[in-house]
């Protein structure tokens, strides 16, 4: 299963543009991810940064370009970091050969 730690930032440069990206996430927790998305946890909030966190299972992170293209565009993201993640047995058997 290939899993991904999503980190969405906001654009909170202002208190209406924080509160569209809220309400932009709680609507596709609400209504559901793009086919072949699940979330495995979060969402989390930062109390650090304007961001979100969620871990997902993408089996194909293109098909999740659109979506966060337009939310850029329009000015509620400001930006999104993927990271792949891997389980711990991998980085031992990479570590052993």
């Amino acid at each position: 299963m290939p899993l991904y730690l999503d980190e969405i930032y906001l654009n909170a440069s202002s208190s209406d543009n924080t509160q569209k990206g809220v309400a932009l996430i709680q609507q596709v927790l609400k209504n559901g991810f793009p086919p072949g998305v699940t979330l495995k946890a979060g969402p989390w909030a930062s109390n650090e940064e304007a961001k979100i966190v969620l871990i997902l299972d993408i089996q194909d992170h293109s098909l999740t370009f659109d979506g966060f293209a337009k939310a850029v565009g329009s000015g509620t993201i400001a930006r999104r970091r993927l990271t792949p993640l891997v389980e711990w047995s991998a980085l031992e058997k990479a570590m052993a050969s």
